[in-house]
């Protein structure tokens, strides 16, 4: 029987992050990754396979980073653990064993039980290489693209896919709520979004369901809930995911279908020596205590450095899912973090709103510039504390909602926001005397002072 000190199951954001980490602390140690798939793909870069790469091994990981280290990784599919005995069993038969394990099994894309959900070409995203490039070949014949779900998968994949050459295809984008986006940014993000998408000559139908699939083997029509009936000779579905907890429940774990494996603050199982990361963990929110819903790589990698580091007693506890997210959609990059305004009043908070739009250059005709840059910011009544952050602009963005991330578990209020120094400069940022995250916290330090 082979033996490992350590054993991590899963080969991606949470599994790898954790094995660098664990190297960095103890680069003694035996480390084996198990991982069910040929080579890892960067996962929040799989819809720019289609129509920027063009090429799905360009979002491969490369194993030498990890080999160098000395992280020994193979590539088998995990038939069972017994947690008593600390041992693995590979479906090829052979067996391991182990002092400490993480599990990182991540998550599966949520396949609705509807009718026609198994025909062929009705498709969904999976983190997995060879079925990348079969629906990469899939996507390139295809003339009538039907997109289920208009969350962040489904926004960036239509956008994409209407990029992948000059060939002339019809893609629709179905979302049951009333806009795309809505669940993580402002409304009138949202519409900004979906303008940009109809620019490029993507159809959105919003504010209805899909009921089935139709076709005699391979899909050739959406069914709505409408009564419309749309053309499909290739439908994929982004309707988010759901943890992968086969391999926990089969060792017995403690776990949840639809919140996945049972952990505590530092991301340790209900085994002795048995963690488990990323989108496969139970989750909760910072602003509420709450279970959380929010599958993120950057979450996974946080959990990942955090469940490596406790191996060895080091007690590093998850903050929470905090839920930041950002996307580029057509001419604009949009971005959140925490709660929209809708999330908030479901929670029953009280709220004030700061919002601030300007250019993003000082002045805006720099290179660069554009004239609408906008945050909307929302702070609790009760301790000015921050609680939601949305941003349109340019290719800040993301390093904007970072910054409001930060804030968010910080527990910064709007008077810190508003006075908080920050980095400018003309060809890079926003005026310092008009930058939108401070000036959109003032108007709210304002009201909470009269």
């Amino acid at each position: 029987m082979n033996t490992a000190e350590i054993i991590i199951v899963g080969g991606s954001a949470a599994g790898l992050t954790a094995a660098i980490n664990l190297k960095m602390r103890w680069p003694e140690k035996k480390l084996l990754v198990i991982r069910n798939v040929r080579n890892t793909v960067v996962p929040c870069g799989i819809p720019y396979i289609f129509g920027t790469m063009k090429d799905v091994e360009k979002n491969v990981i490369p194993d030498a980073m990890f080999v160098d280290m000395g992280i020994s990784i193979i590539n088998q599919h995990v038939e069972n653990i017994d947690k008593e005995n600390k041992t693995i069993e590979l479906d090829n038969g052979e067996q391991l064993s182990f002092a400490k394990l993480i599990i990182a099994t991540g998550s599966k894309p949520l396949l609705p039980n509807m009718p026609g959900i198994d025909l062929d070409n009705v498709h969904a995203i999976r983190k997995d290489p060879d079925y990348l490039q079969q629906l990469f070949s899939a996507l390139k014949k295809a003339r009538n693209i039907v997109i289920v779900g208009g969350g962040f998968i489904g926004v960036e994949v239509a956008e994409q896919v209407a990029k992948m050459d000059d060939s002339s295809r019809q893609i629709t984008l179905v979302e049951a709520l009333p806009h795309c986006l809505l669940q993580a940014v402002e409304e009138e993000f949202c519409i900004n979004a979906e303008q940009q998408l109809g620019d490029i000559g993507i159809t959105i139908k919003s504010g209805v369901k899909v009921e089935g699939f139709e076709g005699d083997q391979a899909v050739n029509a959406v069914r709505l809930a409408s009564g419309e009936s749309l053309a499909a000779d290739l439908v994929l579905v982004g309707l988010g995911s759901v943890p992968n907890i086969d391999l926990a429940k089969k060792m017995g774990l403690v776990c949840d279908s639809r919140l996945g494996i049972a952990v505590d603050k530092g991301m340790q199982t209900s085994a002795v020596d048995i963690f488990a990361a990323g989108d496969c963990a139970s989750k909760f929110s910072p602003l509420t205590g709450k279970v959380s819903g929010v599958r993120l790589g950057s979450t996974a990698c946080s959990e990942g450095m955090i469940a490596a580091s406790n191996l060895y007693g080091l007690h590093r506890t998850t903050p929470g899912a905090v839920g930041a997210f950002a996307t580029s959609v057509g001419n604009i990059c949009i971005g959140s973090v925490g709660f929209t305004s809708q999330a908030a009043r479901d929670e029953g908070i009280e709220f004030c709103v700061g919002a601030f739009e300007g250019p993003n250059r000082h002045p805006a005709h720099l290179p660069g510039g554009i004239v609408d840059m906008k945050a909307i910011l929302l702070f609790r009544k009760d301790n000015g504390k921050l609680i939601g952050g949305h941003i349109r602009g340019g290719d800040a963005t993301a390093e904007i909602v970072n910054i409001l991330a930060v804030a968010i578990q910080g527990g910064i209020t709007a008077e810190q926001l508003a006075t908080m120094q920050y980095a400018t400069h003309p060809l890079l940022t926003a005026s310092p005397s008009s930058y939108q995250i401070m000036m959109a916290a003032e108007q709210v330090a304002i009201q909470r002072q009269c």
